[in-house]
Protein backbone atom coordinates (compact mmCIF):
# COMPACT_ATOMS: atom_id res chain seq x y z
CA UNK A 1 0.00 0.00 0.00
CA UNK A 2 2.28 3.33 1.38
CA UNK A 3 5.67 2.73 -0.02
CA UNK A 4 7.54 5.26 2.25
CA UNK A 5 7.19 9.04 4.35
CA UNK A 6 7.67 11.20 1.32
CA UNK A 7 7.45 14.71 2.84
CA UNK A 8 6.66 16.85 5.91
CA UNK A 9 4.70 19.91 5.03
CA UNK A 10 5.21 22.30 7.60
CA UNK A 11 4.17 26.04 8.03
CA UNK A 12 6.51 28.67 9.75
CA UNK A 13 6.29 31.89 10.43
CA UNK A 14 9.38 33.30 9.23
CA UNK A 15 11.47 31.06 6.53
CA UNK A 16 14.81 32.63 7.01
CA UNK A 17 15.21 31.82 10.62
CA UNK A 18 12.98 28.09 9.59
CA UNK A 19 16.00 27.57 7.46
CA UNK A 20 18.89 28.84 9.56
CA UNK A 21 17.16 26.27 12.34
CA UNK A 22 17.29 23.16 9.96
CA UNK A 23 20.57 23.99 8.63
CA UNK A 24 22.27 23.98 12.57
CA UNK A 25 20.86 20.43 12.79
CA UNK A 26 22.78 19.01 9.39
CA UNK A 27 19.68 19.28 6.89
CA UNK A 28 20.57 20.89 3.40
CA UNK A 29 18.22 22.39 0.84
CA UNK A 30 17.21 20.27 -1.97
CA UNK A 31 14.63 22.35 -3.35
CA UNK A 32 13.24 25.75 -3.81
CA UNK A 33 9.85 26.18 -5.52
CA UNK A 34 8.78 30.02 -5.34
CA UNK A 35 5.48 29.56 -6.73
CA UNK A 36 4.66 27.96 -3.82
CA UNK A 37 6.52 30.06 -1.19
CA UNK A 38 8.13 26.87 -0.16
CA UNK A 39 11.89 25.20 0.58
CA UNK A 40 12.80 21.96 0.74
CA UNK A 41 15.30 20.46 3.17
CA UNK A 42 16.53 17.06 4.46
CA UNK A 43 19.44 15.55 5.64
CA UNK A 44 21.97 14.40 3.44
CA UNK A 45 22.48 10.86 1.90
CA UNK A 46 19.54 8.80 0.22
CA UNK A 47 16.21 8.26 0.97
CA UNK A 48 16.02 11.04 3.26
CA UNK A 49 12.73 12.30 4.41
CA UNK A 50 11.58 15.91 2.95
CA UNK A 51 10.58 18.48 4.91
CA UNK A 52 8.29 20.92 2.79
CA UNK A 53 8.93 24.64 4.63
CA UNK A 54 5.98 27.63 3.81
CA UNK A 55 6.12 30.75 5.35
CA UNK A 56 2.93 31.79 6.95
CA UNK A 57 3.80 35.36 8.77
CA UNK A 58 0.30 34.81 10.97
CA UNK A 59 2.12 32.02 13.10
CA UNK A 60 3.90 32.59 16.13
CA UNK A 61 5.10 28.89 15.85
CA UNK A 62 5.83 25.49 13.37
CA UNK A 63 2.50 24.05 12.50
CA UNK A 64 2.31 20.48 10.92
CA UNK A 65 0.45 21.17 7.30
CA UNK A 66 0.23 17.74 6.59
CA UNK A 67 2.35 14.68 5.99
CA UNK A 68 2.51 12.88 2.85
CA UNK A 69 3.07 9.06 1.88
CA UNK A 70 4.47 8.10 -1.28
CA UNK A 71 2.18 5.83 -3.17
CA UNK A 72 2.87 3.46 -6.24
CA UNK A 73 -1.19 3.45 -6.99
CA UNK A 74 -3.03 6.32 -5.55
CA UNK A 75 -6.24 5.12 -7.38
CA UNK A 76 -5.86 1.79 -5.44
CA UNK A 77 -4.33 2.96 -2.06
CA UNK A 78 -7.63 6.10 -1.74
CA UNK A 79 -9.91 3.13 -2.52
CA UNK A 80 -8.63 1.39 0.53
CA UNK A 81 -8.68 4.16 2.70
CA UNK A 82 -11.99 5.23 1.97
CA UNK A 83 -13.56 1.80 2.27
CA UNK A 84 -11.76 2.25 5.78
CA UNK A 85 -13.59 5.37 6.45
CA UNK A 86 -11.05 7.93 5.33
CA UNK A 87 -12.92 11.20 3.29
CA UNK A 88 -10.91 12.63 0.70
CA UNK A 89 -10.51 16.16 -0.59
CA UNK A 90 -9.14 15.56 -4.28
CA UNK A 91 -7.51 12.32 -5.76
CA UNK A 92 -5.25 12.10 -8.18
CA UNK A 93 -4.44 15.45 -8.73
CA UNK A 94 -1.64 16.66 -10.87
CA UNK A 95 -0.11 19.62 -9.04
CA UNK A 96 2.20 21.46 -11.68
CA UNK A 97 4.01 23.81 -9.49
CA UNK A 98 5.51 20.59 -7.57
CA UNK A 99 5.29 18.14 -10.59
CA UNK A 100 3.61 16.03 -8.22
CA UNK A 101 -0.11 14.07 -8.52
CA UNK A 102 -1.20 13.82 -5.34
CA UNK A 103 -4.64 12.87 -3.25
CA UNK A 104 -5.42 14.38 0.22
CA UNK A 105 -7.53 12.52 3.28
CA UNK A 106 -8.36 13.67 6.99
CA UNK A 107 -7.98 11.68 9.85
CA UNK A 108 -10.26 10.96 12.58
CA UNK A 109 -9.97 14.57 13.61
CA UNK A 110 -9.59 16.42 10.72
CA UNK A 111 -6.32 16.49 10.07
CA UNK A 112 -4.99 16.47 6.59
CA UNK A 113 -2.96 13.68 5.20
CA UNK A 114 -1.51 13.23 1.63
CA UNK A 115 -0.60 10.36 -0.77
CA UNK A 116 2.02 11.51 -2.97
CA UNK A 117 3.73 9.90 -6.29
Amino acid sequence: MLTRVDHIDLKVPDLAVALDFFTALGFVEVRRTPARGSVEVALPGEGQVIFELREDPELDRFVMDHIAFGSTDQAADAAALSAAGRSFSRTNTFIPVTGKTISDFTDPWGSRWQLSD
